[in-house]
This record gives structure tokens, sequence and C-alpha cells, in this order.
């Protein structure tokens, strides 16, 4: 659902269009549509507060940028639940609750949880812990490189 951007705040009058985060009760970023239809990125630090992208400092977009850089390198697929009918259990991605369905773009952690590409990249934006078992993601992608 599409919400209106309080009066006296800027933009005021422009349209907000909500994430995949918003069954969450928050999410980390929606776009922020102005006047001349340029879309500005709003991020959500906390689920209080609400920044737009040229509102953030330089430190909060260099953080931003680490953190999108190491989730690109975390190892992505297409879900094929298995050719021979192995997997008899239905599987469900426990961010947004819903079931796998065959071609569904997934991305891997390193414990080897696995989820919704867009639930997880959202979810690792706001937290760097596996949902599943809360193993820290940041940690174990270091480490890789370090041994590389």
């Amino acid at each position: 659902p599409a919400g209106r951007v309080p009066k006296g705040l800027p933009g005021a009058g422009a349209q907000l269009h909500s994430g995949a985060g918003r069954a969450l009760g928050w999410f980390f970023m929606d776009t922020l549509c102005l006047q001349e239809q340029v879309p500005v990125p709003v991020y959500h630090p906390t689920p209080s507060q609400t920044r737009l992208a040229t509102q953030l400092t330089e430190e909060e977009q260099i953080r931003i940028a680490q953190r999108i850089g190491l989730i690109q390198h975390l190892p992505k697929g297409v879900y094929d639940p298995g050719r021979d009918g192995s997997e008899k259990k239905i599987r469900e991605c426990v961010i947004c609750m819903m079931d796998f369905v065959y071609g569904d773009p997934i991305r891997f952690l390193p414990c080897m949880h696995i989820y919704h590409l867009d639930c997880i990249d959202d979810w690792l934006m706001r937290s760097f812990t596996c949902p599943s078992c809360m193993e820290p993601v940041d940690a174990a992608l270091l480490s890789s490189y370090e041994t590389n």
C-alpha cells in the first residue's frame, strides 16, 4: 500500500511505495517519488527512523555500500526441489513464510540455510545474522576471504 509523506517533510505530497519487508511491520528501503517522478531511496535504519538517502552521513553511506558488497558475494541460485522427488517436505522461506516454488530466486548463506533472494537481501541490510540459526554472516564471509 502506498502512503503519503506528512506535510512539512521534504517531498510532501509525494507517494511512498512499500517494499517486500512491509509484512514485518517495517522495512529498510522504500522509494519516494517526488513531483518530478525521480525516485529517491528512503532508508529506515531502525523501525522508528526514516531518512532520505540524501540525508545520510558519509559514514552511513559507506556502511550501506560495504554491506551491499558483502551481500552480493553470497551465492544465489534458483529453487529446485529435486527432479527425483526425493524432497517430499514442502520448504518455506522463514522470513516471508511463503513456500518455495520451483524457479524462485534464492540465496544461500554460509550456514547453508536458503531464503528467497529479495527476503534475505532485505533482512541482511538490517541484521547480518542468519534468521534461522543466528550465525553471523559477515564473520563467515570475512574468514573465507582471509583463507584465499
